[in-house]
């Protein structure tokens, strides 16, 4: 009897891993970026387990890469029409719907998101997101609303008090924009945006030698977009 169980085990493992082998080879293929191929590939996964959410979800995800946003949105959807809890086919289907130009679509699955895990790591990308979005249309105090339950969630997260940081800047709230910035550098001495970002505040609080030295770390950590404000503001 325990030989007939064990043989039924291997039997279900081996079943499992035929089945699993085109959603492998797919997910290699985007890999090494090739998107054919892994096309190939993943609509067999489809085919052969159409319950398995892994192979729409991966298939998505290699039609973004290949430009073909409405066959990644009719994948995603059926994903979550299978599985409505799943947080990152609603990342996947916010950032199709962002591409698409539809950004209430997008607000709408990322706050599905929060509302189905109050934190982690798919959370945290959704407050970013909302925050950037927020950014993007100049709705300061609700892309604050985002960086503050961001960073409340996520204190190790050095982009999340950068990005809190950038924002409070741009409300002129510049003494909390300066402590935000300090912080993400603290966290993470290389973050070059927070590094140029707190120049600027240094700079309209007439701080000139703090300010150049941050455009200095910016442009030594790679980046470039500051060295016209460098050469006007610290070359003398």
């Amino acid at each position: 009897m325990k030989n007939l169980t064990a043989l039924l085990s291997l039997l279900v493992v081996c079943a499992t891993q035929a089945q699993d082998e085109p959603l492998l080879a797919g997910m290699s293929a985007m890999r090494k970026a090739d998107h054919a191929t892994a096309a190939i590939a993943l609509d067999k996964a489809v085919a052969e387990a159409p319950t398995n959410g892994r192979t729409w979800y991966y298939r998505a995800v290699n039609k973004m890469a290949m430009g073909d946003n409405d066959g990644a949105l009719r994948d995603l959807d059926h994903l979550l029409t299978m599985e409505p809890r799943d947080v990152h086919a609603m990342l996947r289907r916010a950032e199709v719907h962002t591409v698409l130009g539809d950004a209430d679509k997008a607000t709408i699955d990322l706050y599905r998101v929060i509302g189905t895990h109050a934190n982690g790591p798919a959370t945290e990308q959704a407050l970013s997101e909302l925050g950037r979005m927020a950014m993007a249309a100049q709705d300061i105090p609700s892309a604050l609303g985002h960086y503050d339950r961001l960073v409340e969630i996520a204190g190790y997260n050095a982009m999340a008090w950068c990005d809190r940081g950038i924002a409070r800047s741009v409300a002129h709230d510049d003494d909390r924009a300066v402590a935000d910035l300090e912080k993400a550098i603290d966290l993470d001495p290389t973050l070059d945006k927070a590094y140029g970002a707190l120049a600027v505040v240094y700079f309209r609080q007439g701080r000139k030698q703090e300010g150049c030295y941050a455009l200095q770390q910016a442009r030594d950590l790679g980046d470039r977009s500051v060295e016209e404000l460098l050469l006007l503001r610290c070359d003398q």
